[in-house]
């Protein structure tokens, strides 16, 4: 699964995780159905995907060791 984080992240300690859940959800007055999320501790949020996807448009891919070396196998042959 692709990762993402922050584009001002550097890794730190303190930095939040997101996770992704799509019973995030609260209702309001007029039983519309919200995007909603929750601190699980300090650091954890559970998101419901559409915040998730706002979140997103401000991180970067991160790639994991495999993934780039699988790419320069296939840029080399």
């Amino acid at each position: 699964m692709p990762t993402y984080r922050h584009r001002d992240a550097w890794g730190h300690a303190d930095e939040i995780t997101v996770i992704e859940d799509e019973a995030m959800v609260e209702i309001d007055e007029d039983g519309e159905q919200l995007a909603s999320f929750k601190f699980i501790d300090s650091n954890t949020v559970k998101a419901h995907p559409r915040i998730m996807d706002i979140l997103l448009e401000e991180a970067e891919r991160l790639w994991s060791i495999d993934e780039v070396l699988k790419g320069l196998g296939d840029g080399a042959a």
